[in-house]
């Protein structure tokens, strides 16, 4: 499962990561069953600490899952702890230059000089510096997708978190098409709402979570219950 989806990233095949929302093992075997791609534990925004990690990421091994990491910091240290925890791969946030980039390149490569390549590297795109910079992000080799945070992006543009403003919308669109165009998987975070949007702007790394995979369903349950009024 784990070569299947780097490969299906780098042919820039639709894949799907989710977010547990929750620091839960049991919550990833549950997850492989509903037809994800991959499970990205967030020690950023999440509340996994080391050892947790180490029980989500055996899970997802077990359940025939990818299971990638979301750190807290890019630094070499950081990326080494959790490296070493069983997981696939990780996911960079706090990337604002290509010699950071680069920098986490190394650092993977540094951890297992042997099978590097196995393992996937996703560095987030997230702030007005790295867009400025994007080409030298592109020029990267080891990165296997460039993933859009758009909440971020939208801070650091003065939107505070709108990135549904419709400006920070169009520089994203520009963002995920220039990653497709040069030949590069583009993640980003989608809804039920919007996935069709991004899928036509060329995203193929579809970002969701778990939470939202409930309320959707949660909505369809109350449809029903309402439908059935008087049965």
């Amino acid at each position: 499962m784990t070569a299947s989806f780097k490969q299906r990233l780098l042919a820039r095949q639709r894949v799907i990561l989710m977010n547990p929302d929750h620091p839960s093992p049991s919550l990833v075997e549950f997850i492989a069953q509903l037809g994800v791609d991959a499970v990205m534990i967030d020690t950023e925004q999440g509340s996994p600490d080391v050892e947790r990690v180490e029980d989500m990421a055996r899970a997802a091994r077990a359940s025939g899952l990818c299971a990638l990491v979301r750190l807290f910091s890019p630094e070499p240290w950081v990326i080494e702890r959790f490296l070493f925890r069983g997981i696939h791969g990780i996911v960079v946030p706090r990337v604002d230059t290509a010699e950071q980039a680069q920098a986490v390149v190394e650092t993977v490569r540094y951890c297992f000089p042997m099978n590097y390549a196995e393992k996937t590297v996703i560095v987030q795109v997230e702030t007005a510096q790295a867009v400025a910079k994007l080409d030298k992000f592109l020029a990267i080799e080891g990165i296997d997708a460039l993933f859009v945070g758009p909440v971020d992006l939208a801070k650091s543009l003065g939107h505070r978190a709108n990135y549904r403003e419709p400006s920070v919308t169009a520089l994203i669109g520009d963002v995920i098409a220039r990653i497709a165009a040069a030949g590069h998987a583009a993640g980003m975070l989608v809804t039920a709402a919007d996935v069709a949007f991004w899928r036509a702007s060329g995203a193929t790394l579809l970002y969701t979570h778990l939470n939202e995979y409930a309320a959707l369903g949660a909505g369809v349950f109350e449809a029903a219950a309402q439908a059935a009024k008087g049965v």
